[in-house]
C-alpha cells in the first residue's frame, strides 16, 4: 500500500480553500482550536483533515502533479445516480472530464459498520458509470481499494490505486501525418496499415482480452467488436481535421492504465452517439433496431490499455479490406470453435450460394438470419469484383443495398464489425427477430416508395442460413406472426418458417438461396413444404452436402443449399422447369474443419451456369 500513514495537515495548508464544504470544515477546524489549543485529534470529528490528507499522499506517494488539482483532480464531483445526483469526496478526471478515479473519505472515528456503509456508497457511485472502475474508501485506519468488475455489481479487492505515470508504452503523440504522396493510395491517417506483417495484430488484441480478464472467445470477440468500432471511428473523425490532430485512440499523454481505459469508454460513448445522430435522419427506429453498441465496454482498466496500446500505431480504415476481413476471420474461427457455430455459415458453402445466384451491384439484398453477417461481407467482395463499377456505385452497394436481420446482439455487434471492416455497410444490420409482423421493420417496408401499404418484399437476393432445430409452437407462431405454412400445424420446425419468411422479403422474380435440412426436399412429412414452394417459386438447383458440412461447427444434420427463383412477370410457373441437382462431396475442409484438396465448389458453380438459366 503506497499511502502512509495518516498525518495531520493544519486548515491553512489545506487544498481547495474556495471551496463553501472546506471553507466550512475549516470553520469547525478553528472552533476545535480555540476549544481544545491544538488540532489533535481533530480528524476523528472533522472528515476534512482525512480527505485533505489523501489529496496531499495524491502528489506525494502517487506522484500526480499538482497541476491537476481543480481540474481534473476535484472534490465533490457530482455522480448521476437515476434521477438521483450525489457527490463522491474525491475525483480523479480524465481529459474529457469523467472521472476515472472515485474517492470515498470518512472521518477518524467511524465505526465499522458505517465504514462498510461508505463502502457500499462507493460501490454504488462506481456501478453507475462506466468510466470509472477503481475506487478507494477511507477513514485514515482502515483503507480499502475496489476495482469493478466485468458484472457491475460485483467487486474486487485491489492492493492500491494505480500510480501516475505509464512506462514502456509508444513515447510520442499519435497525430495524422498526411504524405502527399500516398493520398493516391487512399492512406489518410499517417498510421501504419495492416498488411500481411501485422495481420496477427487483431488476434494478438483478441488473446490479450482473454488471457487478462479471463473471457471465453466468443465473449473476448464481443469486447474487441466494441474496440474496433470505436477505433474506426477515432480514425474517420480524425481524418476530417488537419495534418497534426492527435488521435484520441491512444496511451500517450494518459496518467495510468485506468485513465487510457476511462477515455476509451468516452471515445466508445461518443462513437454510439454520433451514429445515432447521423443514421436516425434516414432510417426508421434506427435507434431500436441498430442500438447493440449501447452495451458498455466490459473489459477491465488493464486489458483495455493493452489492447489499445497493440493497436494504437495501426490504421483499420487504411488497411487492405481482404487483409483486416481475413484478420478478423482469424477471430471469429476461434470463437466459432468456441460454440458459437450455429451462427455461421462456412466459407464454402457461403461462396457457393453467391456465385449462384451472382447478385449485382443494383440488386438490395438481405440475410434475414444474418448470424456473423458471413452473406453479406461475401456478396459485397463478390460485387466489388466489377472494375466498372464507379466509386458512387460503391458507395451505394456498400451503405444502401446490404441488409441483415439478427435476434442476437452479439452477433449483431459482430456482423457490424465485419461490415465496418469491409468499409461500412454496418448501418443496415438489425437487431431484431425476423419473424416477427413487418410493423417492426419500418425501414425495411420504406424501401418501396411506390407502395403506401406494408410491403416487405423489397429485396432482389436473399441469401440465408435460418437456425436448425428448434420447433415453433402454434402459440407462439400465432404471436410471431401470420404463416401459412403453419396453418393447421401444432408447430413446425424454425427453418421451415425461415423459409416463407425469406420468400416473403423477395420481390417477384428474386432470388433466394437458403441452407436447409435436407429432409425439407426429400422426406415425405415435408411435402406440404415442397407442394407449397410449387406455387411460390421454381426450385432453380440443390445443392446436396456431405455430412461434415456443418460437424465443425456443431451440427450433425445433412444439409443442402436450395436456390428458388419467386414467380413474378419474368418467372412464372411452367410444366417443363427442371431443377439442377449437385452432390457437392467436397467443400474443401473435412469434418475436423481443417482444410482438404480437391474442393468441388467452383465446379459446382459452373455446372450450374451451364445447366441453369435465370429467368
Amino acid at each position: 500500500m503506497i499511502l502512509n500513514n495518516f498525518y495531520l495537515i493544519e486548515p491553512n495548508d489545506w487544498y481547495f480553500q474556495t471551496s463553501p464544504d472546506v471553507i466550512e470544515a475549516k470553520r469547525r477546524a478553528q472552533e476545535y482550536f480555540s476549544t481544545y489549543g491544538s488540532y489533535e485529534r481533530a480528524e476523528y470529528s472533522i472528515e476534512e483533515f482525512v480527505r485533505q490528507w489523501v489529496l496531499k499522499e495524491l502528489i506525494t506517494s502517487y506522484s500526480y502533479p499538482i497541476s491537476w488539482f481543480g481540474e481534473k483532480i476535484v472534490i465533490e464531483e457530482t455522480i448521476p445516480m437515476g434521477v438521483a445526483r450525489k457527490q463522491v469526496d474525491i475525483a480523479i478526471k480524465n481529459d474529457i472530464g469523467k472521472p476515472f478515479i472515485l474517492i470515498e473519505t470518512k472521518n477518524y472515528s467511524t465505526s465499522t459498520e458505517d465504514f462498510i456503509y461508505a463502502q457500499g456508497q462507493l460501490e454504488s457511485y462506481l456501478a453507475a458509470t462506466h468510466y470509472a472502475t477503481i475506487g478507494l474508501v477511507t477513514d485514515g485506519k482502515t483503507t480499502k481499494v475496489l476495482r469493478k468488475k466485468i458484472d457491475p455489481n460485483d467487486f474486487d479487492y485491489i492492493p492500491d490505486i494505480p500510480e501516475y505515470g505509464l512506462e514502456n508504452t509508444v513515447k510520442t503523440k499519435l497525430v495524422r501525418e498526411i504524405d502527399p504522396s500516398l493520398l493516391h493510395e487512399g492512406r489518410d491517417t499517417g498510421l501504419t496499415p495492416i498488411d500481411a506483417t501485422y495481420e496477427r495484430v487483431l488476434s494478438e488484441s483478441h488473446n490479450l482480452i482473454r488471457d487478462i480478464d479471463g473471457l471465453h472467445d466468443d465473449e473476448a470477440l464481443d469486447e474487441i467488436c466494441k474496440v474496433i468500432y470505436t477505433k474506426i471511428y477515432d480514425e474517420r473523425q480524425t481524418c476530417k481535421q488537419p495534418a497534426g490532430t492527435p488521435f484520441r485512440f491512444q496511451v500517450f499523454g494518459a496518467a495510468n492504465a485506468s485513465e487510457v481505459a476511462s477515455n476509451i469508454r468516452g471515445l466508445y460513448d461518443e462513437a454510439k452517439q454520433s451514429d445515432i445522430e447521423i443514421y436516425s435522419k434516414r432510417i426508421p427506429e434506427y435507434a431500436r433496431s441498430r442500438g447493440v453498441f449501447k452495451a458498455n465496454i466490459r473489459l477491465s482498466d488493464q486489458a483495455l490499455f493493452k489492447v489499445v496500446e497493440s493497436l494504437q500505431e495501426f490504421s483499420l480504415i487504411d488497411s487492405d479490406t481482404d487483409i483486416k476481413g481475413r484478420a478478423f476471420q482469424k477471430i471469429l474461427a476461434s470463437a466459432i470453435r468456441a460454440g458459437m457455430g450455429q451462427y455461421f455459415t462456412p466459407d464454402p458453402i457461403a461462396e457457393l450460394a453467391v456465385k449462384v445466384v451472382s447478385p449485382t451491384a443494383s440488386d438490395m439484398v438481405l440475410d434475414p438470419f444474418c448470424g456473423s453477417g458471413h452473406f453479406l461481407s461475401k456478396t459485397l467482395n463478390y460485387v466489388l469484383q466489377d472494375e466498372n463499377l464507379t466509386e458512387y456505385a460503391q458507395h451505394e452497394v456498400k451503405f444502401f443495398h446490404l441488409h441483415g436481420i439478427e435476434k442476437s446482439d452479439r452477433m449483431v455487434r459482430i456482423a457490424m464489425t465485419d461490415m465496418l471492416l469491409h468499409d461500412d455497410g454496418h448501418t443496415n444490420i438489425r437487431n431484431q427477430d425476423a419473424l416477427l409482423s413487418f410493423e417492426n421493420y419500418p425501414d425495411i417496408v420504406a424501401i418501396d416508395e411506390t407502395s403506401e401499404e406494408l410491403n416487405p418484399a423489397v429485396f432482389d437476393v436473399v441469401l440465408t442460413n435460418p437456425p436448425f432445430g428448434s420447433i415453433m409452437r402454434q402459440e407462439t407462431m400465432n404471436i410471431i406472426g401470420r404463416f401459412s405454412l403453419g396453418s393447421g400445424k401444432k408447430s413446425l420446425p424454425l427453418e421451415i418458417i425461415g423459409l416463407e419468411r425469406s420468400l416473403q422479403f423477395l420481390k417477384p422474380d428474386g432470388k433466394l438461396a437458403i441452407v436447409l435440412p435436407e429432409h425439407i426436399m426429400k422426406g415425405k412429412s415435408t411435402a406440404f413444404v415442397r407442394d407449397w414452394l410449387s406455387e411460390i417459386a421454381a426450385t432453380k438447383a440443390i445443392f446436396f452436402f456431405p455430412e461434415e458440412a456443418f460437424t465443425p461447427y456443431g451440427a450433425m444434420v445433412k444439409t443442402c443449399l436450395c436456390v428458388f427463383q419467386k414467380y413474378g412477370e419474368k418467372c412464372r410457373p411452367s410444366d417443363d422447369e427442371v431443377t439442377f441437382l449437385c452432390e457437392v462431396e467436397n467443400l474443401g475442409y473435412d469434418a475436423t474443419g481443417r482444410y482438404k484438396n480437391g474442393s468441388e465448389i467452383d465446379s459446382a458453380v459452373e455446372a450450374f451456369k451451364q445447366n441453369q438459366e435465370w429467368a
